[in-house]
């Protein structure tokens, strides 16, 4: 290993695209969180309703990002509610 930090001529990659689709994922989290906490601390209205228009918008990249990581199979579907319909007709 060499200890000179300059650039190699190295093709593999370094970091896989799961964890770097994880690490864009978890930002995008966090910067919708942020967005949330600065219109709840702005006094002003505009400044509040321009954070409220952006958020819609980042939770669409969020959700293309969320489906690449479910088509690639790095996410599973979240657990889903019982089907009570079907539970009542097992139990007739």
């Amino acid at each position: 290993m060499s200890w000179d930090s300059a650039v190699t001529d190295s093709k593999a990659s370094v970091f896989s695209d799961k964890l770097i689709m994880f690490h864009v994922s978890a930002m995008i989290a966090a910067g919708i969180g942020n967005f949330g906490m600065a219109m709840a601390a702005s006094p002003r209205r505009d400044i509040g309703l321009r954070y409220a228009s952006l958020i819609p918008e980042i939770s669409m990249y969020a959700e293309d990002g969320a489906n690449i990581m479910i088509k690639h199979g790095w996410l599973e579907e979240p657990p889903q509610t019982d089907d009570r319909e079907k539970i009542i007709k097992k139990q007739s």
